[in-house]
């Protein structure tokens, strides 16, 4: 009879194989296995299909409408006349705004990695019938994630 279990990489975890070892389960009955983690870095566009919440192209174009309108609007009062200065502050609203999202998103990329949690683990006790219940409990009591009991002795 085998249990399976996840957890997050935590005290919780040691705590649990003490527990399950100190209620008599041997230790080369207790298997542990880390997960790797996908490390993937921040795209700069997102496709259709995956997207990591954070959009590149939305401040600058609002700035850029805004400098649009401010531009065009006191263009009437300068030189060059209000369309040649609203293509102006376009220009400069968006290269504003692009320069403000990198330079944010850069931050949140840093921080994201420095704060990333840690992998799951998959733990995957082999015991006795009668032991499954207390297994479980315990499981449970040191905050896993999830359990499943698998019974490989009955298929034949």
């Amino acid at each position: 009879m085998y249990i399976v279990s996840t957890f997050d990489h935590s005290n919780y975890l040691e705590l649990a194989i003490t527990a399950m070892q100190m209620k008599g389960i041997p230790k080369d009955k207790i298997l542990g296995v880390a997960m790797d983690k996908r490390g993937e870095d921040l795209k700069l566009f997102d496709s259709i299909h995956s997207s990591d919440g954070l959009s590149l192209l939305d401040l600058p174009i609002i700035l850029a409408a805004l400098f649009c309108l401010f531009a065009s609007i006191y263009g009437f009062l300068l030189r060059w006349g209000p369309i040649l200065w609203g293509i102006i502050g376009i220009v400069v609203g968006f290269s504003l705004g692009l320069i403000i999202k990198l330079s944010i998103t850069k931050k949140y990329n840093c921080y994201r990695q420095k704060n990333s949690k840690a992998s799951e683990v998959v733990l995957i006790i082999e015991c006795k019938e009668t032991q499954v219940e207390m297994v479980k409990d315990l499981l449970w009591e040191h905050h896993a994630l999830g359990v499943r009991k698998l019974d490989l002795e009955s298929n034949d």
